[in-house]
This record gives structure tokens, C-alpha cells and sequence, in this order.
């Protein structure tokens, strides 16, 4: 490992974070692609970690709130974390008190329920596998829907 191979990994993996964030291991595997030796592509991230552009934790709690902003629930998050290569402790960590925004999930149920007050069985599924692809437990999915008919019969009275 030379001087210049050395250098050359550092700029290549800098450059390939101005234009995306990415984990260590997503980062170490695009160097790869370049056809950056091993070696040379393992320097480079832990240079890069060690000057603290490359931090697995933030990046990951970045993700985490951008995913919440989207109204998507634990088990979906915790899908797309791993597709960016996030070590599987982390995202553990990141998401053990994690808990569904209800309001934002009442939203969702509004705006798939288009204002209907009694909605028959096949809308509620509808609804439901919705949430459920977005990452919701059925729990989480009965419990936001109870509370969304409870709001429906306080407005009605």
C-alpha cells in the first residue's frame, strides 16, 4: 500500500460521499467497485471515521428521522437501514424505544378512508395492509384504527 494508493482511495471515497452519505461498509464496498484495493478502500474508511466524516450512528439516526417524517413504522425502517449496510446492533440500538407517530398515522387513515364514517370491511383491509407496508405491527394498526373510529364517533356527537 503506497503513499499514492493511499491518497487516491482518500479522494475517491471523499468524492463518492459529496454525492451520497453512506455507512462505512456501503462506502468500503463502493471503493471496491472502483477497483480500489482492499487495503486501500479499509485505510480510507477508517481515515474518514477517525476525522469524523464518516459516522455510522448519525448517519443512521439521520435516516431513521427521515423515514419517521414519512410516516413509516419500526419494521420498515429497520429494512431500509439494512439495505444500507448499517450493522445490525446499531439499528437495534437506534429503534429499541422506537414508537409509531399516531397522528401521523391517523392522517394516513384519513386521507385512505376519503371521509368515509362507516367503511365496510374491504376498505378497512385496504387501510390496513397500507399501514402494514409501511411498516406498522397489526397492533400498532388496530390501535390507530380504534382510535381513528373513536374521533369519528366524538365528532358525530
Amino acid at each position: 500500500m503506497s503513499e499514492d494508493s493511499k491518497s487516491k482511495a482518500l479522494t475517491t471515497a471523499a468524492n463518492v460521499l459529496t454525492y451520497q452519505n453512506r455507512s462505512a461498509q456501503a462506502l468500503y464496498d463502493r471503493l471496491l467497485e472502483k477497483q480500489i484495493a482492499e487495503e486501500d478502500a479499509a485505510y480510507a474508511v477508517s481515515r474518514l471515521i477517525e476525522l469524523g466524516f464518516l459516522n455510522d450512528e448519525q448517519y443512521a439516526s439521520d435516516l431513521i428521522a427521515q423515514y419517521r417524517a414519512r410516516g413509516w413504522g419500526k419494521t420498515r425502517i429497520k429494512q431500509e437501514l439494512r439495505k444500507k449496510k448499517l450493522e445490525p446492533d446499531l439499528i437495534e440500538a437506534l429503534l429499541e424505544d422506537f414508537e409509531p407517530d399516531y397522528d401521523k398515522m391517523q392522517r394516513l387513515i384519513a386521507a385512505k378512508l376519503r371521509g368515509e364514517t362507516d367503511p365496510d370491511r374491504a376498505t378497512l383491509k385496504r387501510v390496513s395492509d397500507s399501514l402494514a407496508r409501511k411498516g406498522f405491527t397489526w397492533e400498532q394498526i388496530r390501535r390507530a384504527l380504534d382510535q381513528y373510529t373513536e374521533q369519528l364517533e366524538e365528532f358525530e356527537s
